[in-house]
């Protein structure tokens, strides 16, 4: 289960352990309020990540975790939220972002 806490990070599945094609490539970020949203996980790069995947390989296996990342991506962008709200929740996004590249030596 994700933390309720504002700005904690959970990595979906684990990179590389072939259970799912999807395990690994993205994250799912606390905004608050019970809200939650996802982002790509720098980590997955290294196997191409979900945009390669798209691209070049089976999309059919990531077809949840790519919609789940233009649904956050779409909802940034939406009048459902202030642009107060947006930035705040993008800047909990690009923290996330970079602790997980931090983890991997990149941040």
């Amino acid at each position: 289960m994700l933390s309720d806490e504002i700005g904690a990070v959970r990595v979906i599945g684990k990179l590389g352990s072939g259970k799912h094609p999807a395990d690994g490539m993205t994250a799912h970020v606390c905004c608050g309020d019970g809200a939650y949203m996802t982002i790509i996980n720098p980590q997955s790069f290294e196997d191409g990540g979900p945009e390669w995947t798209c691209r070049y390989g089976n999309v059919g296996g990531i077809r949840y975790s790519v919609a789940s990342i233009l649904g956050s991506y779409d909802y940034l962008l939406s009048d459902n939220i202030t642009m107060k709200e947006a930035t705040a929740r993008l800047r909990l996004l690009r923290a996330a972002r970079k602790s997980l590249s931090a983890a991997i030596g990149e941040g």
